[in-house]
């Protein structure tokens, strides 16, 4: 009779930490934000009473939470009012992924991710918050007993390091971690989160006051600069904590048929990916990487995203050289080329790509160039500025065939070129509206994963009816 087991104590402190993180947000604005409207009595009460509830759930969720790992099953029951009974079969797991938090490294402990093909994507079927390492390996070594053609060669990190070094394909060192957080667009990203964050202090911020002191700045040039320049370390600063937290220590390794990755700071996650579930390969470059010749390589994967990341996407090369991608793909995906001859669209449809975001673009621009004039007149460079970024677009899009392989390749800000095997696309369809039809053009989707769609727009109508009939 196998015996029904609890989580490790250490996983009340994870709840409450999870609860708290969600009710951080209603918090903020119960207390902060009203603190001038209602008693310090209720600034003092709702923070007491939202900590006694998450002590209480955190707790009773850890009591009420037994897993039982059988032969052949995983066997899991929760809920602290409804009681749930769930049983995973070992055949239908198709990932395991491991992490180690804060209150996971305090005790010696892991979190175990457990994802199958029948869940919603990017969401684990049973997440184990904290059980031992011995545990770990126990549920990781009966799954690949259940499952002869996946094989997990240790799930739990390998204690021999000449071992682990053999088989690295690709490692992330720590300069290309600040590059990252340089082209990436995150520093832009942080300097709209510390826009957000100070709009929602105006019950402390006088901004009348604040209005004025500023035109006082700015007049003086020197400390106008100096402001914008402290400005942009910060936003700076908190890219690269946050990419560092998330990319440190990022290591791909390749044991016969799994990728395993592990990454990050704080919280060490360690998750390992089938390449039977392997549905394409995906190569991102945004407009700043593609002039220094990096690029970032994802992969499509069946079981979802195990990291957390984009539902269906892992992340392979967070940022790399285009160079070495493609002998970091060869390594890991042999049956993969990436030295393909794409076609080039038809010279009719550049036309189309030079004006359709001038299209997008005129309504707004025009009437902000108006409201705002004479100094609103200057949006309007932004126009031809549009046409030229559709016009780099529609030298950048095209499409490949090479044996049994499609490659797609379109995007404006950020260039994506897929990668996928024709026994792994899902469907194949061509469209048209009325205008593509006059240039005897077509658009191009391929489906490798539900909701999951690629297309290429004004592709040739006999280019299009070849892929079509290429796929058939």
């Amino acid at each position: 009779m196998f015996e029904k087991k609890r989580l490790h104590p250490i996983s009340i402190f994870s709840y409450i930490a999870k609860q708290w993180m969600d009710m951080l947000l209603p918090l903020f604005m119960a207390v902060v934000l009203k603190a001038r409207e209602v008693s310090i009595v209720w600034n003092i009460a709702v923070p007491a009473v939202a900590l006694f509830y998450t002590t209480l759930v955190g707790f009773f969720t850890w009591l009420r939470f037994t897993y039982q790992v059988n032969d052949h099953e995983l066997c899991i029951e929760q809920g602290i009012f409804v009681r749930q009974k769930r049983s995973i079969p070992f055949e239908r797991i198709q990932g395991v992924s491991l992490s180690i938090g804060f209150f996971q490294r305090l005790a010696g402990v892991v979190q175990v991710r457990i994802e199958t093909a029948g869940n919603e994507v990017g969401k684990a079927e049973a997440v184990l918050t904290a059980v031992t390492k011995e545990e770990a390996e126990q549920i990781a070594q009966q799954i690949r007993k259940a499952k002869e053609n996946v094989v997990y060669d240790r799930a739990v990190e390998p204690t021999d390091h000449a071992e682990l070094l053999s088989d690295i394909v690709f490692s992330l060192r720590l300069r290309d971690v600040f590059l990252l957080s340089a082209t990436s667009g995150g520093v832009f990203g942080a300097l709209a989160a510390i826009a957000a964050f100070i709009s929602q202090l105006d019950d402390f911020i006088s901004y009348d006051v604040l209005y004025r002191d500023m035109q006082g700045v700015i007049r003086n040039t020197l400390y106008g600069v100096m402001a914008i320049f402290v400005l942009f370390i910060v936003a700076y600063a908190l890219s690269v904590g946050r990419h560092l937290l998330r990319y440190a220590f990022f290591t791909v390794r390749k044991q016969e048929d799994m990728i395993v990755i592990s990454r990050g700071l704080l919280e060490k996650q360690l998750f390992s990916v089938s390449r039977k579930r392997v549905q394409g390969i995906i190569i991102k470059e945004n407009v700043i990487q593609r002039l220094f010749g990096y690029v970032s390589v994802h992969i499509i994967h069946a079981g979802g995203s195990l990291d957390g990341g984009e539902n269906g996407s892992v992340v392979l090369c967070p940022f790399v050289k285009k160079e070495r991608a493609v002998s970091v793909i060869a390594a890991c995906f042999p049956e993969y080329y990436i030295h393909c001859q794409f076609q080039s669209l038809p010279q009719r449809a550049r036309v189309r790509y030079i004006l359709r975001p001038v299209y997008v673009l005129a309504i707004p621009i025009s009437t902000l160039a108006y409201f705002f004039r004479p100094w609103g007149i200057g949006l309007l460079l932004l126009l031809p500025i549009a046409s030229y970024l559709g016009y780099k677009s529609y030298q950048m899009a095209g499409w490949a065939i090479s044996g049994e392989q499609l490659a797609l390749r379109n995007g404006m800000f950020r260039i994506e070129t897929m990668y996928t095997r024709k026994y792994r696309i899902q469907s194949i369809a061509t469209s048209a509206t009325w205008f593509q039809k006059r240039k005897r053009l077509r658009t191009l989707a391929v489906a490798v994963m539900p909701r999951m769609f690629f297309k290429i727009t004004d592709v040739d109508e006999n280019e299009a009816e070849a892929v079509y009939m290429w796929m058939r």
